[in-house]
């Protein structure tokens, strides 16, 4: 059959992010994220990552760490 035909230049994939096709949910997210750190930093406002902790992450395209070790 051959390859398809394209048509003008490719898009990129925005499916969380872009235009008119935002996902409708991201800013109750990001509010969600914003309220939750700042309550986070208010109760408990003296915290490190412990010093014996070995950090690995997601594999993929999942941005952050599987966990984080924490000490306060």
């Amino acid at each position: 059959m051959g390859r398809p035909r394209r048509r003008g230049r490719a898009r990129p994939i925005l499916a969380f992010a872009g235009g008119v096709h935002s996902c409708i949910g991201a800013h109750l997210a990001r509010l969600e994220v914003k309220v939750a750190l700042q309550e986070w930093l208010r109760r408990i406002p003296d915290f490190a990552v412990r010093s014996d902790a070995e950090i690995s992450y997601w594999p993929g395209g999942v941005v952050g760490p599987r966990s984080l070790p924490l000490a306060w």
